[in-house]
């Protein structure tokens, strides 16, 4: 059963990663350097969608990853950091969107495809529900939701990346993560794994399937 939310942990832990976000955005960007070509999840489930899909990228930062390998008119970037969005603005032509992963401000079966890359990790694990929940309701029948996740922590940084910012992560065992994503309507169809050159370790990813 999903644990019922401590709102005053759970507004801290989305505050706190916002302001991270927002205070290291040129660095964080710096390090970012692997292209989105080599995952190779990402590279099938473009391959696998509509000629021209409809993208939603959830937890987009500046527009790197998945909105590099989709045409900029037919994606959409969210995330809540405005100065990540910000630097977005600069380099992409998509529709950069301000918001919350939990609560999506778009019509159900908008999308073709949905990503998420080591962004709902962010997210106070109470939550995680919600988002798939909202994953689900803008997903077309059929759809897909490619994203990254952990197994089982939840922990802070005060100094990520020797930035002098804090971060925060929180994901639940990996048994209720699919548990979740069933609950959903999302079915699991793939999983491997991707080394981060950040952390210099493996994350998992889910490709899943929206059964609606």
């Amino acid at each position: 059963m999903t644990p019922t939310p401590d709102r005053h942990r759970v507004d801290e832990q989305r505050s706190t990663v916002r302001a991270g976000y927002d205070a290291m955005t040129d660095s964080y960007d710096d390090q970012r350097t692997a292209s989105p070509t080599a995952n190779e999840g990402l590279v099938a489930l473009r391959d696998s969608v509509p000629e021209r899909p409809r993208l939603l990228d959830l937890g987009c930062g500046a527009a790197e990853g998945p909105l590099q390998l989709f045409p900029d008119e037919h994606t959409v970037g969210l995330d809540f950091s405005t100065e990540q969005l910000r630097l977005g603005r600069g380099r992409t032509g998509a529709d950069l969107v301000a918001g919350e992963m939990t609560t999506l401000p778009f019509a159900a079966d908008s999308f073709d495809a949905v990503t998420a890359f080591y962004s709902v990790i962010h997210l106070p694990v109470e939550t995680h529900g919600d988002c798939y929940d909202e994953v689900a309701r803008v997903l077309k029948p059929g759809g897909e939701f490619l994203f990254s996740i952990g197994d089982d922590w939840v922990g802070e940084n005060d100094d990520w990346l020797d930035s002098g910012e804090r971060m925060a992560w929180s994901f639940p065992p990996m048994d209720e993560t699919e548990r979740l994503l069933e609950a959903a309507g999302l079915t699991v169809i793939d999983r491997y794994g991707v080394r981060s050159e950040l952390d210099d370790g493996e994350w998992p990813f889910l490709r899943c399937r929206n059964e609606a």
